[in-house]
């Protein structure tokens, strides 16, 4: 099952970078959509290949290379949201691509830690995504991408804690599915909602 996730979501993407490469080639703006696509296209082939995955305590997958991905991905992310919001002050985009970076690093150091160090690296995660969304959130331009980051970027914790990163509620095929279901929601459903 998590091999056909990971197929579908190396399809997803594929089909993805291939459409904003080519909608977005003739702009002389940086084609983050189609470079995030590009770097999600190149974590569900690193996941799919299935080197470099650790383990939960029950034995569970744990695909830790995600975050690696994602640190690169919601960080050209964080900028289109910037943007689009029009946060344009140096100092802030700045701030808020380096707590992305934070959210990303803390969030893999969770998912290859146990016991205590999990919990500690999770709340340094919450803490620094919680700022950078505030910050966003408080911007009232682009009342739509405020919807994208309840629905979207919050879901990503949520999953992290319930699945074998966490809590273990669920397993690991359910959370790949998730991840994908958001990563879709993300990277792709709200590119095409940008404007140039």
């Amino acid at each position: 099952m998590i091999n056909t996730i990971f197929l579908t979501g190396i399809a997803i993407f594929t089909l993805s970078s291939a459409y904003f490469y080519f909608r977005n080639r003739q702009s002389s703006r940086l084609n983050s959509a189609f470079l995030v696509s590009f770097v999600t296209l190149a974590s569900y082939t690193l996941m799919w290949q299935g080197n470099l995955v650790g383990a939960s305590a029950s034995g569970q997958p744990i695909y830790w290379t995600r975050w690696i991905f994602y640190a690169i991905s919601c960080s050209l992310l964080m900028l289109e949201i910037a943007r689009v919001k029009q946060i344009k002050e140096t100092g802030s985009v700045t701030e808020l691509v380096f707590l992305n970076v934070i959210v990303m690093g803390t969030g893999l150091l969770a998912a290859v830690s146990t016991g205590a160090g999990r919990w500690i690296f999770f709340a340094i995660s919450s803490i620094a995504y919680l700022i950078q969304i505030s910050m966003v959130l408080k911007k009232e331009e682009a009342g739509w991408v405020n919807t994208y980051i309840y629905l979207g970027w919050t879901g990503f914790p949520i999953v992290f804690l319930l699945a074998p990163t966490g809590l273990e509620v669920f397993g690991a095929g359910l959370a790949m599915g998730l991840y994908l279901l958001l990563d879709v929601y993300t990277k792709i459903i709200f590119n095409l909602q940008l404007k140039e």
